[in-house]
């Protein structure tokens, strides 16, 4: 694997994704200044992703926190919205499943996804074990991914919102 591309290609995913929710393509200035859920309300449904993935996982799944949950600016004027919003995202480790079933669970999880509500953003299989799926009703993104010594990577990010849930406030 070349890790340097990866490493590229996966942080212009991050970069993507945490500007990617902020709005919609087409969406007007207003629809981005209209109020949104607060961050609270973010951070419970990161959790309520990050729960659907491992209920979908084989008995043994145990989640293992990275650095917990984040809040960051989504201000990046080049996407057009206002600034002063962030968005909510957990990283984890999936512990517990054998390393020769990671295939088999990235493909139980895409199931799990197309079948609840998401749509695939990226799908680097088989080069790489590495899938981004973005939920089609609050655009939430969940991402997996397959380390090079075998560590199951999950995210879940919100969209876009402002921390008290309406504009100024």
């Amino acid at each position: 694997m070349n890790r340097p591309a990866y490493w590229a290609g996966a942080v212009a995913l991050a970069l993507a994704l945490s500007v990617g929710g902020c709005g919609a393509p087409g969406e007007s200035e207003d629809a981005r200044t209209e109020d949104t859920m607060n961050q609270d309300e973010a951070a419970t449904r990161v959790t309520e992703h990050i729960e659907g993935v491992v209920a979908a996982l084989p008995e043994g799944a145990e989640l293992e926190p990275r650095q917990g949950m984040n809040v960051a600016a989504c201000d990046d004027p080049t996407d057009g919205g206002p600034r002063d919003r962030v968005t909510v995202s957990e990283r984890l480790w999936i512990r517990g499943l054998p390393v020769e079933d990671n295939e088999a669970n990235t493909d139980l999880l895409v199931a799990y996804w197309t079948d609840n509500g998401y749509e695939v953003v990226m799908d680097e299989r088989p080069d790489n074990q590495s899938v981004t799926v973005r939920h089609t009703e609050d655009s939430f993104n969940v991402s997996l991914r397959v380390t090079d010594q075998g560590s199951l990577s999950l995210a879940a990010s919100s969209p876009c919102v402002w921390p008290e849930g309406a504009p100024g406030s």
